[in-house]
């Protein structure tokens, strides 16, 4: 079982302790501590975790489960550009665009690649923790980082899943040519 770092829970854990009432009826007995004690964002956790406070995010937040949890991949690739902005921006860059995975998650690789001047396939290799969940924020997580670098009709697929029997994770990126705009 992987481990996820303090930094990737924080939002999900904030969002419940802001709602600590309903929070306390969606999470697993088990995981009612992370309305109390804290977080360290430097601190490992265990990734089973991460996907159970996502799952109780979702439940509470209005409209269908799946487009929140996308939504709260979207907003991470924002929120992660206003600190590691500079890493982020390139989608071109198959060592800056996905560089953060590493850091937050001890299991998988995050890899991109450009397949087309207006298509990238990202794929995520050896991640012991996959679930419907978490494929559904990183696909948000794909589109929120097409967006932060200036591609407003970007769309993503998914391609391939281990939850499908497939070897990796992986999704397709793309978006109109520069000359079509």
């Amino acid at each position: 079982m992987g481990r996820a770092k303090g930094m990737a829970i924080l939002d999900a854990v904030k969002f419940l302790r802001a709602r600590r009432d309903e929070a306390a009826q969606v999470l697993p007995a088990e995981l009612l501590h992370y309305l109390d004690e804290d977080v360290t964002r430097s601190s490992w956790y265990p990734e089973a975790h991460l996907v159970e406070l996502i799952r109780g995010v979702a439940k509470l937040l209005p409209g269908p489960p799946d487009r929140a949890l996308m939504m709260m991949g979207e907003r991470g690739a924002r929120s992660q550009t206003m600190v590691y902005g500079d890493l982020l921006r390139g989608v071109q860059s198959t060592s800056r665009t996905f560089a953060l995975w590493s850091t937050q998650h001890d299991t998988g690789e995050m890899r991109s690649h450009m397949e087309a001047p207006n298509r990238v396939r990202i794929e995520l290799v050896g991640f012991e923790d996959t679930s419907r969940e978490f494929c559904l924020v990183l696909g948000g997580y794909i589109a929120g980082t097409l967006a932060i670098n200036g591609i407003t009709d970007g769309s993503v697929q998914k391609l391939a899943c281990r939850l499908w029997g497939d070897p990796v994770c992986s999704w397709r990126g793309s978006w109109s040519p520069l000359d079509e705009k």
